[in-house]
């Protein structure tokens, strides 16, 4: 009789394709089986470069042609330039104008992009520009020609209110005013690299019907994830009449259609939306102040699209008079499964997963009572895989349906009718700050200083206070090994792990802790504004009244390393 064969007998190589399969905590478990497994995962180049990037949090973009050895060199020298989060000199510095009110600069996919949302009435037309950093490869250009611009220019009759940025897409989704009434607002899909209609989009142009006396009546919220965009419309207006609710629209735009997906009561939501999966959102509510976890499903006829609530979250308990702001700050968006061409620029063999990507969030609260009042201003971070827990745990206990979905004639008509009737009428599962918040968040209090701004660029976050800038990066692996090695506090990277205590006061009914760990290094004498992502860091000089100033670009890696692929040189220092 011939003996079974076990898992240790299959050749070298399938083992270490088995390995690669396994996540990050089984590939650890592994490392303790037997001596032959944990040399094998520390000898193997492949296994180590899977290992790293999953403790880097990081996403693989393995090419064809370039050896691991090449790619475990360059994720080594990118993880030890976060940790040590060193600036260093000047790589390359380009002035521009600007007024600080009427255009956002953002850092994506390697593309520096200023957009324009006002008018031309200061000197700039409607539009946005942008800058590939990566072909800047010029040592302290003073020049403009340092940075190649690229200005794409709209129609001077419209008035942009809010757009979304998809650079892996090519993608602008650009919500204007079509008439000086404000009554209609129109949807493009624009192409980001020329300004033209998306051909994905099938030249389909939506619209929408309001009912505003100025544009600050309407607060509008987006977020786009491959061909699908959510968007909440939040009318502000005193007077409660019929059509002047929040309604939050699902829009797939390659083919051109738009549905209303919920219509609710005024100041139901703050203009908050995201995506934390291909099916999931999350919104914030005003009434409780808490998040709101939704599905986004198929109907019964599969050409309508149903938001469902899932799960609600709630947050930190305030008093009833107690005003509130909510803001998204800086939000990692999804990555698509393929990047247009045209703006393939040179780049890492890997970026930053949008798997397990941190939301940063801003809170503003306001309290007037006698005999004084209250102004505080907080930030808090959580991962989208929180909400993605939660929501998989409140699926575990599904409703129950008194007939298939499938059933047709009066069957299938009674079947829809309970099954609307039981959804109208049952509750969300509604989990309370002390059951989920403090191990899942991190907050802070933010001073008065308008330069305490926050910049996201996957798990990490940067924050520029009181002239030094704080990075603080929530990588779950990077955690697990850093606290395998025994981290000390007096070093340059430390891990924080002890509670943060927000106290009450007016506003916040108690006291609250947060504890989500994360790894935290300071850099002094940084009294500009930062932007990051995972090849640079940008500072903006801003000039006298903003109407000039200067940003200077730091690669974060050095300059002079880089990785040769069969296709392209991938610079480390030019990303």
């Amino acid at each position: 009789m011939t003996a079974t064969a076990t898992f240790l007998d299959l050749p070298t190589e399938v083992i270490i394709l088995i390995v690669c399969l396994l996540p990050l905590r089984e590939v650890a478990a592994c490392k303790r089986l037997c001596r032959r497994i944990r040399s094998l995962i520390q000898d193997s180049q492949l296994l180590q470069y899977h290992f790293r990037t999953m403790c880097s949090g990081v996403e693989d973009l393995f090419l064809p042609g370039i050896g691991s050895h090449e790619f475990l060199k360059s994720l080594v020298q990118w993880e030890m330039a976060w940790q040590k989060f060193d600036i260093g000199e000047r790589f390359a510095r380009h002035r521009y104008q600007n007024v600080l009110w009427t255009v956002e600069h953002i850092v994506q996919n390697g593309h520096i992009v200023a957009m324009r949302l006002v008018d031309s009435s200061w000197l700039t037309t409607p539009g946005w520009s942008y800058a590939d950093i990566s072909r800047v490869l010029l040592r302290g250009g003073e020049s403009p020609q340092a940075l190649s611009w690229t200005d794409i220019q709209l129609d001077t009759s419209i008035s942009p209110k809010a757009y979304v940025l998809d650079v892996n897409q090519d993608l602008v989704a650009m919500v204007y005013y079509r008439d000086a009434m404000w009554r209609r607002i129109e949807i493009q899909f624009l192409r980001f690299s020329t300004g033209r209609p998306h051909d994905l989009a099938r030249g389909a142009a939506l619209d929408l019907e309001l009912n505003c006396r100025s544009p600050s009546d309407c607060e509008i919220a987006m977020e786009v994830m491959g061909p699908f965009l959510i968007m909440v419309v939040i009318n502000r207006t005193r007077l409660r009449l019929s059509g002047r609710h929040q309604k939050i629209y699902f829009v797939e735009w390659k083919e051109g259609r738009m549905r209303c997906v919920r219509r609710v009561r005024d100041g139901t939501y703050f203009p908050v939306v995201a995506f934390v999966s291909k099916d999931l959102i999350i919104l914030a509510r005003k009434r409780d102040f808490s998040f709101e976890v939704c599905e986004i499903s198929q109907g019964d006829d599969c050409s309508t699209s149903i938001l469902r609530t899932v799960c609600i979250l709630r947050l930190p308990s305030l008093h009833p008079s107690t005003r509130v702001r909510f803001h998204m700050r800086n939000r990692t968006p999804f990555a698509s499964n393929s990047s247009t061409p045209a703006l393939r620029s040179n780049r890492l063999p890997f970026r930053s997963s949008p798997a397990d990507a941190l939301l940063g969030f801003e809170v503003s609260v306001r309290r007037h009572s006698r005999p004084g009042s209250e102004n505080r201003r907080l930030a808090f971070w959580v991962h989208h895989n929180t909400f993605r827990k939660y929501a998989a745990e409140a699926a575990k206990h599904p409703r129950i349906s008194l007939f298939s979905k499938s059933s047709r004639g009066l069957r299938g008509l009674a079947s829809r009718l309970v099954n609307g009737i039981s959804y109208a009428f049952s509750t969300p599962p509604v989990l309370h700050w002390v059951e989920w918040g403090p191990t899942s968040t991190r907050w802070r209090e933010c001073s008065d200083d308008l330069r305490d701004r926050q910049t996201l660029a996957g798990m990490r976050c940067a924050v520029v206070n009181h002239g030094s800038l704080t990075l603080m990066d929530f990588s779950p692996g990077r955690l697990a090994l850093l606290l395998a090695q025994h981290s000390q506090e007096n070093a340059k990277l430390k891990v924080v792990v002890s509670p943060t205590k927000i106290k009450a006061g007016r506003c916040f009914l108690r006291d609250f802790t947060s504890q989500l760990p994360y790894c935290e290094s300071t850099k002094e004498e940084i009294r500009n504004r930062v932007l990051m992502d995972d090849e640079w860091i940008l500072q903006f000089e801003e000039g006298l009244f903003g109407w000039e100033g200067y940003i200077d670009f730091h690669s974060i890696l050095p300059i002079d390393n880089a990785c040769e692929s069969s296709a392209n040189i991938l610079s480390l220092s030019s990303l």
